[in-house]
């Protein structure tokens, strides 16, 4: 852990991240609510491109905020390249650190040859090309389910994880157990969203140059490259598969070998490190003064699809009142063909109603509403 600045940062944002996941699962979504996982993801965003651009919509669960750390990312990118790889992403340090422990109890590392690695390395823009088409196609988060960082961020949620994301967590426990063999083995091969960042990440303002005279060829850069780049063989490291983490600077012998530059101008791996979350945060809170970082849609917004208000769109943050003011249907009509209580409390909301009612006898979920609504409206 050479680069001191970036595993700070790092382990920050992996901090930072379950506890995000717990206060979504305590408040629940919605205006009231916390933030969900797909509200702070920027790959969300990419997801939603599509619909936004041909219906000026955004999919089900993906919020303005989304969209915002999108663009975001993609200006760091453009200066600094995959940074936000190397110093934001937690399923990126968590893969890291299974791969640093793996080295201390040492495993042997797999060298994946030449001939393979560059190969596999194209995958995970075929695996950009079919999430991004399926979403679109279908309207909705279609990959969610088998999505490793989803299924990461709702490991707090007990049994329900396995519910919604069992191939999700299959697919986590996987990568985990590839990284201790292969270093940030998902990010290589098969992140969508490195795959796009690889995309605009060629055309970075700063870029690694290595200085042929002054290097003494020990390999230090290339043995420790999270990505498994060949650093020591060219004079310039690769524009999109660098994560700008720094590693190579931090362990080079020799001062002034490797560096993150353009033309004169040279950035020590602090001074990258800044960029990267000033970047970040001056977005974020540029837009939250304006009031466009929104990580929550009204309800009416939340149930539109496609300019029609659709009952599977329900989310359980919602009140029975809710439902009934945004249909435009009795409450009394709401409460009979579900079969609840006349008295049942609707103010509060649905998924906080179960326990209530599973106390008086009453069986009851968000879908009992989904699906009277659906049969009123018929």
């Amino acid at each position: 852990m050479k680069n001191k600045s970036r595993w700070i940062i790092s382990i920050i944002f992996l901090i930072l991240a379950p506890i995000i996941a717990v206060m979504h699962q305590i408040k629940g979504g919605g205006p009231e609510g916390s933030p969900s996982v797909d509200a702070l993801c920027p790959f969300g965003g990419l997801e939603t491109l599509p619909t936004l651009f041909s219906s000026g919509e955004y999919i089900p669960k993906i919020t303005p905020s989304a969209f915002i750390l999108l663009i975001a990312v993609v200006i760091l990118t453009f200066i600094l390249g995959k940074a936000f790889c190397g110093y934001i992403c937690p399923l990126g340090t968590i893969q890291s650190l299974m791969n640093k422990l793996a080295r201390k109890l040492h495993i042997k590392q797999i060298k994946i040859p030449e001939k393979l690695d560059k190969p596999l390395r194209l995958v995970k823009y075929f695996v950009l090309f079919l999430v991004v088409f399926l979403t679109y196609k279908a309207g909705e988060l279609i990959i969610r389910p088998y999505d490793p960082w989803a299924a990461f961020m709702h490991l707090t949620s007990g049994t329900e994880v396995f519910e919604e994301f069992l191939i999700g967590v299959i697919i986590l426990i996987a990568l985990l157990i590839a990284s201790m063999f292969v270093e940030r083995a998902f990010c290589r091969y098969l992140c969508p969203l490195g795959a796009a960042l690889s995309i605009t990440s060629r055309f970075r303002i700063f870029n690694i140059k290595r200085n042929p005279s002054s290097c003494i060829n020990c390999k230090a850069c290339t043995r420790n490259c999270p990505m498994g780049l060949d650093v020591l063989s060219s004079d310039s490291v690769s524009k999109s598969e660098c994560i700008s983490c720094g590693e190579c600077i931090s362990t080079c012998p020799v001062n002034n070998t490797l560096e993150n530059k353009k033309g004169k101008l040279i950035l020590s791996p602090n001074k990258s490190a800044l960029i990267a979350i000033l970047s970040l945060a001056l977005m974020i809170v540029g837009t939250l003064a304006t009031e466009n970082f929104k990580t929550s849609l009204s309800n009416t917004e939340t149930l539109s699809q496609e300019g029609v208000l659709n009952p599977e769109n329900i989310k359980g943050y919602m009140t029975i009142n809710d439902v009934a003011k945004e249909f435009n249907l009795p409450v009394e009509k709401l409460l009979e063909k579900s079969n609840l209580p006349k008295d049942t409390d609707l103010n509060t909301p649905m998924k906080d109603l179960v326990e209530v009612l599973a106390s008086k006898g009453v069986e009851f979920d968000t879908s009992t509403i989904r699906e009277t609504v659906e049969e009123l409206l018929k």
